[in-house]
């Protein structure tokens, strides 16, 4: 008796199944196409392990003999091919077909082709898989004269898996040809695998499913990562995806009542509030200050650090009064220097929703936003990402703030790009000139919910944290950082 397949058959790369809404329709095939260096193979190598683990058989066509390298990236990734489950079948290309054929002395349809083929499905015919790899097309292409002769190839291959008895995966170097385009058409869905070459640091990774037939599944493009264990996808946050309830407006203090008073009662909870200023005014101190406060109230805070050490940032705010080591040591605050060079933003999404639904991360610090745009590739998305993630975060309750540093001593010049849509707060930094000492200046400049106090006030970093004074009602131009005494 055959063993029946489940309705869904999961690949075994983590984050691939989330975007597949499950995993693939079972008794199909597909096709995994990029160029060299995508990791096609180590795709089919963890889809093979998948099936092993869950006790099925599992078959490995390796053309053009790749099963030495198989067995090496098994090892390497600490995965078990059970010799009960597992096959390896190998398809030799001979010298004289790697000659071409021009240098031949018999016609490539006379020897190779029939033969290998015949040999292949009396494999398969004996194995009798469950999942079937076949690595590559590109490969088993030489085996043909002709475009005419590969498809027929092809088509000969779909025509002995039709009876929906093996799941049947594919791989092949993508390119611009017609036979790529018929490739795509006759195989039951398509995922495309590409990297993206920087000028500086680790090349970036990217997937696209193009084609699911009869099944739902997450489009656009999803960064992914090879790991030593294989690939980890990183799905696209949607918000539009997840429903939400209502949630009732909630103040939450700063810890500073001149700056609740500042902000018109506190910080909104489920808001994004922007700290901008020059370099200097004090924005990664002030959000210390909320990360000192929720951790008090015994939140748990994620910390994002873009341009600054770990070790800098404890030292620096053990100086000012608002140490978070005793936070780090309980579990409340946790720091993480994130590498520029290394991050997709699909990534450090999918961080940052791990923080908050298995961590519980209900305050979330982004220092700076500059540093987090320099460590993205693809500017031109990537508000729209950033909008995203907030959105999400603004639903699930969690307060975040971002640092924005302006340019220019005075912060006279802003940023190229504004981010001013993006925060429901914004709270504004200034250096001033007053008689020969520079000095800084505090302001709200926006607030969605709720009113707040519209005056420009005097903010003075100390040992023993920040301070607010009174307006400065006496004076005018204090935002152009040399202002004038009003008589």
């Amino acid at each position: 008796m055959k063993k029946k397949h489940s309705e869904i058959l999961p690949t075994g790369i983590p984050g691939l199944d989330d975007i597949l809404q499950g995993g693939l329709t079972p008794g199909k095939m597909y096709l995994i196409a990029g160029s060299p260096g995508t990791g096609k193979t180590t795709f089919s190598l963890q889809f093979i392990a998948e099936g092993i683990r869950m006790g099925e058989r599992c078959l490995y066509v390796a053309v053009g003999g790749g099963g030495v390298d198989l067995s090496a990236m098994a090892k390497a990734s600490g995965i078990s091919l059970d010799p009960d489950l597992f096959s390896l079948h190998t398809v030799e290309i001979s010298g004289e077909i790697m000659l071409g054929p021009e240098q031949r002395i018999f016609h490539s349809a006379e020897m190779e082709p029939s033969g290998a083929m015949q040999d292949l499905l009396a494999e398969v015919k004996r194995v009798k898989p469950q999942r079937l790899v076949i690595d590559s097309l590109s490969d088993l292409r030489l085996l043909s004269e002709d475009l005419t002769s590969f498809r027929r190839l092809v088509l000969g291959l779909r025509q002995e898996f039709r009876g929906g008895e093996y799941t049947v995966l594919l791989t092949n170097n993508i390119g611009q040809s017609e036979l790529d385009a018929h490739l795509e058409t006759i195989c039951h869905g398509v995922i495309r695998l590409e990297q993206i070459v920087l000028g500086y640091g680790p090349v970036r990774r990217r997937l696209l499913v193009v084609k699911l037939r009869a099944k739902a599944y997450r489009s656009g493009w999803h960064d992914f990562r090879i790991e030593t264990d294989g690939i980890h996808v990183f799905p696209a946050l949607i918000v539009g995806k997840h429903h939400w309830q209502k949630k009732k407006r909630a103040l939450a203090s700063s810890g500073s009542k001149q700056l609740d008073h500042l902000l018109g009662g506190g910080v909104d909870r489920g808001t994004t509030t922007a700290i901008i200023g020059a370099s200097g005014t004090g924005k990664t101190t002030l959000a210390n200050q909320c990360i000192v406060a929720a951790a008090k109230r015994g939140e748990t805070v994620a910390v994002y650090l873009f341009e600054e050490t770990e070790d800098s940032f404890r030292e620096r705010a053990a100086g000012l009064g608002l140490s978070v080591d005793s936070f780090i040591d309980q579990g409340l605050v946790t720091l993480h220097q994130v590498d520029v060079a290394e991050f997709s933003t699909g990534e450090f999404s999918v961080m940052l929703l791990h923080e908050v639904e298995e961590q519980g991360v209900r305050t979330i610090v982004i220092d700076t936003l500059s540093g987090y745009l320099n460590a993205m590739s693809d500017e031109k998305y990537l508000f729209v990402q950033l909008h995203q993630l907030l959105t999400y975060l603004s639903h699930k309750e969690v307060t975040t703030f971002l640092t924005v540093e302006q340019h220019g001593i005075f912060g006279a010049e802003t940023m190229g790009t504004s981010v001013s849509y993006l925060a429901d707060a914004i709270l504004l930094l200034r250096f001033f000139e007053h008689r020969g000492e520079i000095k800084r200046a505090i302001s709200v400049v926006k607030k969605r919910r709720g009113a707040h106090e519209m005056t420009i006030r005097e903010f003075t970093l100390s040992s023993e944290g920040i301070s607010i004074g009174e307006p400065l009602v006496k004076m005018q131009g204090v935002l152009t950082g040399v202002p004038t005494l009003v008589a």
